[in-house]
């Protein structure tokens, strides 16, 4: 089995023996793809300076694609993970990240929205907060957006199949620039699977 791939459309592209945990330098989510291979963002440079280059994993000369139609070519959903889910009756006690295999922009415009379709009562819109755990700014990049909302009851919430990102195209592949397009922001069945999907529980 191959230690890591390079298939355009696939999840499961990032080396495999990246963890799954928030609280490791090399946590998946902290990995993604430029032009010079597969790299990880933060601590894993081994200094503090935030804007330290990338430590790079796995060289791989045009990885990403400076266009859409090369490389990975348009950034893929590979990760998701629920930050914050407590108890109802609290502002934003809804959080969630979802994570590319590559860096996206935030051009300008309007921030992301995901519905969330409650099991019982008012669905709730969830919206794009940070990117990278910076707050959402215009020329803002990074391959990791994290979405905020709130619940005023206690109930389960879902990303419906086939939910797609709202202002998507307020979002951007940063090497390429071409808008975020609908594969990229659309939950089917099979992304939900890939990217580690679970529904949120609010007491």
């Amino acid at each position: 089995m191959p230690l890591w791939g390079t298939t355009h459309d696939s999840a499961a592209n990032k080396p495999k023996w990246l963890p799954n945990d928030a609280d490791s330098p090399y946590d998946k989510t902290k990995v993604y793809a430029t032009e010079s291979g597969w790299v990880a963002r933060g601590a894993a440079t081994g200094n503090g300076n935030a804007d330290a280059d990338p430590e790079i994993l796995v060289a791989i000369g045009g990885l990403a694609g400076a266009t859409a139609s090369i490389g990975l070519k348009h950034p893929t959903m590979s990760n998701y993970r629920i930050v914050t889910s407590t108890a109802h009756g609290a502002s934003n006690n809804i959080v969630f990240e979802i994570t590319w295999d590559e860096s996206v922009t935030y051009t300008a415009g309007s921030a992301a929205t995901l519905l969330l379709t409650a099991g019982a009562g008012s669905n709730v819109t969830a919206t794009a907060t940070h990117l990278n755990a910076v707050a959402l700014a215009d020329g803002g990049t990074g391959n990791t957006l994290r979405f905020t909302a709130t619940s005023s009851q206690a109930t389960t919430y879902d990303l419906a199949n086939n939910v797609a990102m709202g202002n998507r195209a307020d979002l951007s592949d940063t090497i390429s620039t071409t808008a975020l397009e609908l594969a990229s922001g659309r939950f089917t069945s099979a992304v939900k699977t890939a990217v580690g999907y679970s529904t949120i529980t609010i007491a």
